[in-house]
């Protein structure tokens, strides 16, 4: 895995206390402001979690149910994976379902069925839900699923998967998920402003390049436009503003759940994203979406999900070209990693388990997983799909190719905002006290701290760190 504070081994304590000591713990949820109690481990006969592979004279259950949050406008995507899984397995059937807008309102509606037992068979889970789940063993390993004769037989390669996607979901030497919808943050810039004002067609390579672009930039864009825009809480200026405070060379926590974004580098960051407002007043918070923003022409550049670049790309056209380009640097370079992986539920058959272990290897094969990329934006899991599928398609769209090519730099992501509950909502109210209400982050982050340490108390005792 890419280096980071936050280690393996630290993710390996953390996921040993987990299982034996959350399981029936109330997990509040950490992404979009939404809090979810994920439920008690399961009490059915078989471990819940744990639950060992079917034998190999199991076969696939008839019907399974697949739920999706259909990320970045990608339930059509969806629907034909699922067609063509049938077309090639006409014995399953895979009911397909869309569950809320997004990542916190599908995990709002899967821990509610799992209390009323009526879990779906496959979720989608994000980067910052997944877990809680398997701390709770509401979702099973796929270790030894993925290694039946059928997914053998179907062709199925675990080794050609991207290895740090798939580390993503790794915790105790056993994999608990597997990369779907997978992406990293991009700088997005209108290629017909950056013309106009005279800039090379590429964007920033630090962020004190952008302050004198910007200067060039602003004429061009006209009252109340703007050559940048911020997302809001709920649009996961934590998980952008991730970036910044590690280009700014600070962190937002350690492995050990101490916090870490009071330091010198952290009011920096802070600072320098409030000052982009207030000071040289080039840049503004969204009131709506920064998407809809930028494609609307009222910003010249954002930060914002590779997964939302189809939907972009579509908007744009016939308005002006989109380039796309790796996230600015200050002191160096910081991207995380984000997005979803899809888990299997430990109340589902031997039998739905394996259907639900088939269709997840179909879905995200290397022509599959393609097809998934160039209709989202989201990254290709596969590594052949790179160099395979991808590759013509990267020559006419080279947007597309930004966020593969960045991936090799990324850090998967900090204890603040992905362990501690509630800790993407603390740190996001916190950003907007900044960009919104233009206040000190040395006022701002010791209140942060201050609640975050109230939430990630109960996980430091009983782990040993307090």
């Amino acid at each position: 895995m890419h280096h980071t504070q936050f280690s393996n081994m630290g993710r390996r304590r953390f996921i040993g206390f987990a299982g034996a000591s959350l399981a029936g713990a109330a997990l509040i949820g950490c992404t979009g402001g939404s809090k979810t109690s994920a439920p008690a481990a399961s009490n059915t006969s078989g471990s819940a979690g744990t639950a060992a592979a079917p034998a190999a004279s199991v076969k696939p259950a008839s019907e399974i149910t697949f739920w999706s949050a259909a990320p970045a406008s990608s339930k059509a995507v969806d629907e034909e994976l699922v067609k063509r899984f049938q077309a090639k397995f006409p014995d399953i059937k895979v009911k397909y379902e869309v569950q809320g807008s997004n990542y916190a309102e599908l995990s709002d509606k899967l821990a509610a069925s799992i209390a009323a037992k009526t879990a779906p068979d496959v979720a989608m889970l994000s980067d910052v839900w997944w877990f809680k789940y398997a701390a709770a063993k509401q979702t099973v390993p796929v270790d030894d699923l993925l290694k039946h004769p059928l997914l053998k037989e179907a062709g199925f390669d675990q080794a050609d998967y991207v290895d740090s996607l798939m580390k993503d979901y790794q915790f105790n030497g056993k994999q608990w998920g597997m990369p779907y919808a997978r992406s990293t943050p991009l700088f997005y810039y209108n290629k017909s402003v950056w013309q106009a004002a005279g800039l090379p067609d590429r964007g920033p390579k630090t962020w004190s390049e952008m302050d004198e672009w910007a200067t060039k930039i602003m004429p061009k864009m006209g009252a109340g436009k703007f050559a940048f825009t911020n997302g809001k809480g709920s649009s996961y200026i934590a998980w952008t503003f991730h970036a910044v405070i590690w280009q700014f060379g600070g962190h937002y926590s350690d492995e050990k759940f101490n916090l870490l974004m009071n330091s010198p580098e952290g009011i920096a960051a802070g600072n320098y994203v409030r000052d982009q407002i207030f000071k040289m007043k080039y840049a503004n918070v969204t009131s709506a979406s920064e998407t809809d923003d930028f494609v609307a022409g009222q910003t010249a550049s954002i930060i914002s999900s590779t997964g939302g670049l189809k939907g972009i790309l579509d908007r744009s056209k016939g308005k002006f070209e989109v380039g796309t380009a790796f996230l600015p640097e200050a002191k160096q370079f910081g991207c995380p990693t984000g997005g979803a992986g899809l888990s299997i539920m430990s109340s589902s058959s031997p039998e739905k388990q394996l259907a639900a272990a088939l269709f997840i290897a179909f879905a995200t094969s290397p022509e599959n997983t393609a097809y998934y990329s160039q209709n989202t934006g989201y990254m290709p899991v596969r590594k052949s799909a790179a160099t395979g599928p991808m590759a013509e398609f990267f020559k006419t769209n080279p947007q597309f190719k930004t966020a593969v090519d960045q991936l090799a730099k990324t850090q998967p992501q900090e204890s603040a905002r992905v362990w501690i509950p509630g800790g993407d909502a603390i740190i996001g109210t916190g950003l907007e006290r900044m960009v919104l209400k233009n206040e000190d982050p040395k006022d701002v982050w010791p209140d942060v701290i201050k609640q975050l340490e109230k939430e990630a108390a109960p996980i430091k005792k009983q782990i040993g760190l307090s």
